[in-house]
């Protein structure tokens, strides 16, 4: 049975008993601060289990891509644990119980897989005697059925909240995947006893002091590895031996010198994995989920160094990972040029991280040499590690050529304290979810109606004021609050569209809105100001939205449609929305794409942008299904949540995009449309930012007003500024040669002083000297003249610049064959200087905060060019 097999096989058996298949939700959670990645198939379904959302079904099935890295450094080492893996999973919402989840996983696992069911074990929650019975009920044996205690089969959301024992079904894999000790049984962390599902039954409340309380409306919520059951049925030795994982290691394979099976393991997954988060739009960074996935890539470049891999592969195989999961997941293949970019990007910057690395260790090394100590620090070696993703095998032999030892005790006392900080991190960082005062009123008051696309001002009924987070009865003049209504034509702020802006009124009150929101997709809150009269609950107001406001948003929300159409029209279709804001004074938009925009293609973007605007196309909106619209070829936000009814946002024949915000009638109404600038915001990734309307024509007026000033300065006409200014450069070049020759002049005289200075040092030619009133060009002009007229030499000269001290100098190429430095000769000096600098081995450059102590930094020169001779 193939992966996709199983996938299908498990969705319909239970689709088949009343189950809605929900598709994956991405790796990057949404709506959900409190989660770094998407971990378990129940994330998605968290609104429904704490009763701040309803759904349209009570019962649930999907096959959810999950991403954790509790295990990372397991991976590889054992024949189970994964970063990236797909759960297979089926939930209910106060509909069916343990019977049903346990019958139907047994029967799933049995009869529908055909495993035997004497290799299976259950284990069940200490207390949990309903389950124990229930197991029996079906044919286990007691003798079978194991009670664990809460660390492994109790599941909670926190301190407090709704919480619930679990039941495993267990695989025993046999005693030679075992650990041989007399006391490995079920819950033994070796490879023997394999958890394949994980039944969880939320039916209690934990209360502040510690007491269960039952739960009017019981959940469940279970998971299973796909992985894992593959490596089941396909009776392999490990994970990574599965149709799945297997052929990414052959591809690895065939690139590499090496056949170690822990790095080829951990090369395959950490692929998978980097594969499936940039898809969901995650790119390298230096923070959050960013800064993992560049860990993870980094970590996999390390492994292929130890398999001889020198130069960057990792991109190569991206479509190798997407050629086994394309079925499941199609998006993979457009977007697969995009990802193998990002990944070639992120090996060569790190290549350029480990050429850093290698200096920098070598400094280190210089200076324990100095210290007259024989051992790195283990601290420092660490820092190498994580912060320059140097490896500690590499650290160890380039310090043992150098004659020292390394403290791995040290480096692994570091590498635990990191762990357990990143560890806190993610126990912190998942703040555990609770009633806020938005969960309470969105289940008391249910959902907002929205009729802002009908209207721009209706009578509304206030529901509840809040201030600071708590719920107040009344709000005086001068008070900001947050108001909820009944219903609302104020858009609030999602899918990159600001909010809404306007007032709510009546004969006595006025309350400025300022901002609209919706903290949770059900509610709208409606940020304001007293600012006459005052305002009470279930009071009935006129909801205005500020309607010039909204009219700039349009524009600039439709504007960004035509702009989507128009990229994927001049730069290629692997062109997708990675991001947007659309505000009233100002569009932004993200996408994929390799390389910086070209000033033609701008050109040429903004042209066709602007002749559809002229064209003045209809703007219309169609409400269909999900599958309608996809089949429509509607370009729908990657990793935005649909539900099975859209909006569907046509403009012309042309651009159809699911869209909830606010539009224009007509592309005529946009007016104009204005690029102002084109940026990198990651790698693969360009942003550009734009004007429609208003703003562009102000900006236009100014820059006409602009080059008016300018022709009046010129005394020219302003369409003649351009032949003008071009005379004068013609100008401004042949004085700079006249000074360049007055100066080369000086320069040679400067040499031939100079070399009157020569002297020697441990038998190498030195000039050593301070320039009055020299800029950092004939500094390094004067070093190339003294190189090439001494034959032989170290030059090193100083002078002050604006304020400060600056320092160059230069070896010849015998000189640095020997293994003089100029970069190392200039940083040391620079450090009397209170500064710092470097460069190559031939020539380099310092600069430093006293220009006082210049005199005595140069002085400092010779002997610190013995020091490089006695080395």
């Amino acid at each position: 049975m193939t992966a996709d097999e199983l996938r299908n096989k498990y969705l319909t058996f239970f689709e088949n008993r009343g189950h809605s298949i929900v598709p994956s939700d991405s790796l990057v959670p949404r709506d959900d601060p409190t989660l770094l990645f998407t971990g378990a198939g129940m994330n998605q379904f968290k609104p429904m289990f704490l009763g701040e959302m309803k759904l349209d079904f009570r019962r649930a099935t999907t096959c959810q891509k999950c991403f954790r890295t509790t295990d990372i450094e397991n991976v590889g080492k054992t024949a189970r644990h994964l970063t990236f893996l797909e759960m297979l999973g089926n939930f209910s919402f106060g509909d069916y119980f343990k019977e049903e989840a346990i019958s139907w996983a047994w029967e799933f696992l049995t009869r529908e897989l055909g495993i035997p069911g004497g290799k299976l074990w259950i284990s069940v929650f200490k207390d949990d005697d309903e389950s124990f019975v229930l197991w029996q009920k079906i044919g286990i044996p007691k003798e079978r059925i194991v009670r664990l205690g809460e660390e492994d089969n109790f599941w909670d959301m926190g301190p407090t909240g709704p919480c619930g024992p679990c039941s495993e079904i267990i695989f025993d894999t046999g005693e030679d995947k075992g650990c041989g000790k007399d006391s490995c049984a079920v819950g033994c962390n070796c490879d023997r006893f394999l958890e394949l599902w994980n039944l969880v039954f939320t039916q209690f409340n934990r209360q502040e002091d510690g007491t269960f309380k039952p739960l009017p409306r019981k959940n469940i919520d279970t998971g299973m590895g796909l992985e894992r059951i593959l490596y089941i049925l396909e009776d392999k030795e490990n994970i990574f031996e599965t149709s799945i994982l297997q052929p990414i290691i052959e591809e690895i394979r065939q690139v590499s010198a090496g056949n170690e099976e822990i790095p080829l393991r951990i090369i395959a997954d950490h692929l998978r994995a980097s594969t499936f988060l940039i898809a969901d739009g995650v790119l390298p960074a230096n923070e959050g989920r960013g800064y993992v996935l560049r860990r993870l890539i980094r970590r996999a470049v390390r492994q292929g160094k130890t398999l001889g891999i020198d130069k960057p592969f990792l991109y190569l195989l991206t479509s190798t990972v997407t050629d086994i999961m394309k079925e499941a997941y199609p998006y993979l293949v457009p977007r697969n040029q995009h990802i193998a970019q990002v990944v070639l990007s992120e090996e060569e910057r790190f290549q350029e991280t480990l050429r850093q690395g290698v200096e920098i260790l070598e400094e280190m090394l210089e200076e324990l040499k100095r210290g007259k100590k024989k051992e790195m620090p283990g601290d420092l070696v660490f820092k190498l590690y994580d912060t320059y993703g140097f490896p500690l095998n590499l650290t160890e032999e380039l310090a043992e050529e150098s004659g020292f030892s390394v403290d791995r005790a040290g480096f692994e006392k570091a590498m635990r304290k990191q762990q357990e900080l990143a560890r806190a991190s993610r126990e912190g960082g998942i703040i555990q979810s609770s009633l806020t005062v938005y969960n309470q009123l969105s289940g008391k008051l249910g959902k907002t109606k929205f009729v802002g696309y009908e209207t721009g001002e209706c009578e509304v009924k206030v529901l509840a004021i809040l201030k600071k987070g708590e719920i107040i009865e009344t709000a005086s003049a001068g008070e900001e609050v947050e108001i909820i209504l009944d219903k609302t034509p104020f858009y609030g702020e999602s899918g990159g569209q600001v909010g809404d802006r306007g007032t709510l009124t009546n004969e006595q009150l006025k309350i400025e809105i300022t901002a609209t929101r919706k903290p949770l997709p059900e509610l709208t809150v409606h940020q304001g100001k007293v600012v006459r009269g005052k305002l009470s609950g279930g009071e009935v107001v006129k909801a205005s939205v500020d309607k010039e406001l909204r009219q700039d948003i349009a524009a600039n929300h439709t504007a960004t449609h035509l702009l989507h159409n128009v990229l994927r029209q001049v730069l290629g279709e692997h062109v997708t929305q990675s991001g947007s804001l659309v505000a009233p004074d100002r569009l932004r938009f993200d996408f994929t794409h390799f390389k910086a925009v070209d000033a033609r293609q701008l050109d040429r973007i903004e042209e066709l942008v602007n002749k559809k605007i002229r064209e003045n196309a209809p703007v219309g909106v169609i409400h269909t299904t999900l599958k309608d619209a996809q089949d429509k070829g509607a370009i729908a936000l990657f990793g935005e949540k649909y539900g099975d009814k859209v909006r569907l946002v046509k403009i012309g024949n042309y651009s159809q995009e699911l869209c909830g915000g606010t539009h224009l009638r007509a592309t005529g109404e946009i007016g104009l449309f204005r690029i102002v600038g084109e940026s990198s915001i990651a790698s693969g990734v360009r942003r550009i930012e734009a004007l429609t309307g208003r703003e562009a024509y102000r900006t236009v007026k100014k820059e006409v007003d602009t080059l008016k000033e300018i022709g009046k300065i010129l005394k020219a006409p302003p369409l003649q500024t351009l032949s003008r200014v071009e005379e004068i450069l013609k100008t401004v070049k042949v004085l700079e040669k006249e000074v360049e020759r007055l100066r080369s002049g000086e320069i040679v005289g400067k040499v031939n002083d100079l070399l009157k200075r020569v002297e020697i040092v441990e038998g190498i030619k030195v000039v050593i000297a301070q320039i009055e009133r020299s800029g950092r060009e004939e500094l390094r002009s004067l070093v190339d003249s003294l190189k090439e007229k001494m034959g032989s030499g170290v030059i090193v000269l100083g002078t002050v610049l604006e304020g400060k001290a600056a320092l160059v100098a230069g070896a010849t190429k015998d000189l640095v064959k020997k293994g003089l430095h100029a970069g190392k000769i200039v940083k040391e000096a620079a450090k009397i200087t209170g500064g710092s600098g470097g460069g190559r081995e031939d020539y380099a450059q310092a600069g430093g905060k006293d220009p006082s102590k210049l005199n005595e930094a140069l002085q400092k020169v010779r002997d610190i060019i013995r020091e490089q001779v006695e080395k």
